[in-house]
């Protein structure tokens, strides 16, 4: 049956630049479920512009050291792990939340399998950025860094102890994602996490 991961496989595959692009993962045992990406390893010749390649927007991502390695989540929805032999990548710039963005898609991933461990560790990473944020914006508001006593933004963390308090579900990681954006006084840019939903069928 022909998806979503076959269709993008198929398109890498017949782009100017690639020489060769060999599927790996759960396409290959058929291991195949909701949630799992597209794992690819690709041999292109000159610069590859990931963008350009998929046909899409990225929404956020995480590059190995060496950069060659590439785990990312489009816009709409497309998870992909990109391994990439002779060409550099080309990357969009950066989101200024992209660590944030890119663990909310994880625990979201981890949420939807039914990993609550994980899920949930990533979930109070991103929540724990956004308590920092708050803790910053109290400071600059009070003019202090010293507070013996509550704040007015001392309710922020009654907000994230309840998120983490109801059933633990991929839901759960855009709730953390888009309160971390609005404390942060950001729109909450949560296409990739909401595509992501909607592919899964939630």
């Amino acid at each position: 049956m022909t998806d979503w991961r076959t269709t993008l496989l198929d398109r890498i595959r017949d782009w100017p630049t690639v020489l060769a692009a060999e599927p790996y993962g759960s396409v290959v045992t058929g291991e195949v479920d909701v949630w799992s990406d597209l794992d690819v390893r690709v041999v292109a010749r000159g610069p590859l512009d990931v963008e350009e390649l998929l046909g899409t927007r990225l929404w956020a991502w995480q590059q190995a050291d060496d950069g060659a390695q590439l785990r990312l989540l489009t816009d709409d929805g497309l998870f992909v792990d990109l391994a990439l032999d002779g060409a550099p990548m080309v990357l969009p710039p950066a989101p200024v939340d992209l660590a944030v963005r890119f663990d909310a898609a994880l625990a979201m991933l981890r949420l939807g399998r039914g990993n609550r461990l994980v899920g949930l560790h990533l979930v109070l990473g991103v929540a724990r950025e956004a308590l920092v944020t708050s803790m910053r914006t109290a400071d600059a508001a009070t003019g202090t860094v010293h507070h013996r006593l509550p704040t007015a933004w001392d309710a922020r963390a009654d907000e994230v102890a309840a998120l983490c308090a109801g059933p633990l579900g991929p839901e759960t990681a855009l709730a953390a994602y888009e309160l971390a954006a609005r404390w942060d006084g950001r729109p909450a840019e949560a296409d990739g996490l909401r595509a992501l939903l909607r592919r899964a069928g939630r």
